[in-house]
């Protein structure tokens, strides 16, 4: 994928996000030049079609590591988020955004692994977690998680 930033417009005017190469220009264009100051998990909100919901909520201060409740927490403010949209079958996009140089740490895998999994027991509807550092932005791959 080029690492070339598009033009981040307003979200009705995004194109939909309905591919893994959609969500990560999408993301691309949400983070401008990479670089981060503090680890930050960013929620991103699409309708049933894949058009970007005018919402993007950022959570800074987290745990090292992720725990159940915290989860099932989150899980239930997407499915809230979505409900309140008017979009119940919608999907989150999760990204993590850390400083920092390439590369998938133990953090990461931490807190991919478990949005992923929660996500799928709490029957929300999510793309493949993205990871963002000061160097690249890539998706969570099914590889990252058993290195």
């Amino acid at each position: 994928m080029t690492d070339e930033i598009p033009p981040l417009t307003r979200p009705e005017d995004m194109p939909p996000v309905r591919t893994q190469a959609d969500l990560h220009r999408h993301f691309r264009a949400l983070m401008g030049r990479l670089g981060f100051s503090r680890t930050s998990l960013w929620l991103a909100f699409f309708d049933e079609d894949g058009h970007s919901l005018p919402m993007l909520q950022e959570i800074d201060d987290l745990p090292e590591l992720p725990s159940v409740d915290d989860l099932a927490s989150l899980m239930r403010l997407c499915d809230y988020v979505l409900g309140i949209a008017g979009v119940p079958d919608g999907r989150v996009g999760f990204l993590l955004s850390r400083p920092g140089g390439p590369g998938v740490s133990a953090y990461d895998r931490a807190w991919a692994s478990g949005l992923t999994t929660a996500a799928r027991e709490c029957g929300v509807r999510a793309f493949a977690v993205h990871l963002a550092n000061d160097v690249e932005l890539r998706a969570f791959t099914p590889d990252d998680a058993v290195a």
